[in-house]
């Protein structure tokens, strides 16, 4: 872990939803908003303040919200369009932040669990107020809860080559399948006319989609925990190594991709030694959380969507198929 700096004077803790690759759903040992407030709704920020504790969230959760939370919170309604709904106009979290504390105050949040670009927002609402946000080491919420669930520790599983689809039109599967191997030289070759050596992927949909592997750390999700770096020779997956059966080192092998498997919690390390190597840009989405494009610097950074979700993104006839026969059945 990178060593964020103490916060031993801030002024106030943001707790978002948002885990640290990205998605809206969680697994129950992320579940730290909950936990704190009460609120279960699936979109929300929690601010809490020496004085006040307050929760942004959408219009879906206005009712939800006000029921479940516990006494002492204030709903800070976020509406899109002011002038349709007439509800008073409700401050940004950096325009709250900024208005109501004073120059030189500390807003501390935790790096893993906001994205670069929600950090960029919330930290330019406050420009000029002298007011910062500021990465924290520890989350402040991990500290109280007592009986937080252990992370998920289900093993992955490979996704039978039949399902991934043909590798260009009018291919079979039984002759030209798209192997995990196949789409990370894509990939590649994407990277290539970025002028890209290093691709790091955060979002797990990205990740299971990439290696033909599916996970049950999430409910009602096929995601697992992890990491993934390419460059234009290696590939390397960061994830709780228990997870790794020998199924997928198999899969790994039979479709010819070599996959170096790190320790999950390994990757600011790793990204600390790989960054000096590098002679080209370095691809790491803006919506991946800001602990690790911090790391990045900003002259060699490519902040854009992955090509991996604009790959994913375009099904081929067995991918569609395989959604009409799960939505349909």
């Amino acid at each position: 872990m990178p060593p964020w700096s103490d916060c031993s004077s801030r002024s106030s803790v943001a707790t978002p939803l948002m885990k640290p690759l990205g998605s809206e759903y969680l697994a129950e040992c992320d579940m730290r908003r909950a936990f704190i407030s009460g609120f279960t709704g699936s979109a929300g920020t929690a601010i809490i303040t020496e004085s006040a504790a307050l929760m942004w969230t959408d219009g879906r959760y206005y009712l939800q919200a006000t029921e479940e939370m516990g006494e002492g919170w204030t709903l800070m309604k976020e509406e899109p369009d002011v002038y349709i709904s007439g509800l008073p106009v409700t401050p940004s979290q950096g325009k709250y932040l900024s208005d109501n504390f004073s120059e030189g105050s500390r807003v501390g949040v935790d790096p893993n669990v906001l994205s670069y670009e929600e950090w960029k927002i919330i930290q330019n609402d406050m420009k000029g107020s002298g007011v910062n946000l500021i990465p924290i080491a520890t989350n402040l919420v991990d500290l109280i809860w007592e009986d937080k669930p252990a992370s998920p520790s289900s093993t992955v599983l490979p996704l039978a080559i039949k399902y991934t689809g043909p590798l260009y039109r009018g291919a079979t599967c039984s002759r030209a399948c798209k192997s995990c191997k196949h789409k990370v030289e894509e990939v590649r070759s994407k990277m290539a006319e970025k002028g890209s050596t290093l691709l790091l992927v955060t979002a797990l949909d990205e990740i299971a989609w990439l290696l033909n592997l599916r996970g049950s750390d999430i409910d009602y999700n096929p995601v697992f925990f992890s990491y993934v770096l390419v460059t234009q020779t290696q590939v390397h997956l960061f994830i709780d190594e228990s997870k790794v059966t020998l199924a997928v080192r198999n899969h790994f092998n039979e479709e010819d991709l070599p996959v170096n498997i790190h320790a999950y919690n390994k990757i600011h390390s790793f990204i600390t030694e790989q960054i000096p190597e590098q002679t080209g840009k370095v691809w790491i989405s803006s919506d991946g959380s800001y602990s690790l494009n911090s790391m990045v610097p900003e002259k060699i950074r490519i902040s854009e969507i992955t090509p991996i979700a604009l790959m994913k993104a375009i099904k081929n006839t067995v991918e569609t198929q395989g959604e009409l026969q799960f939505y349909w059945c």
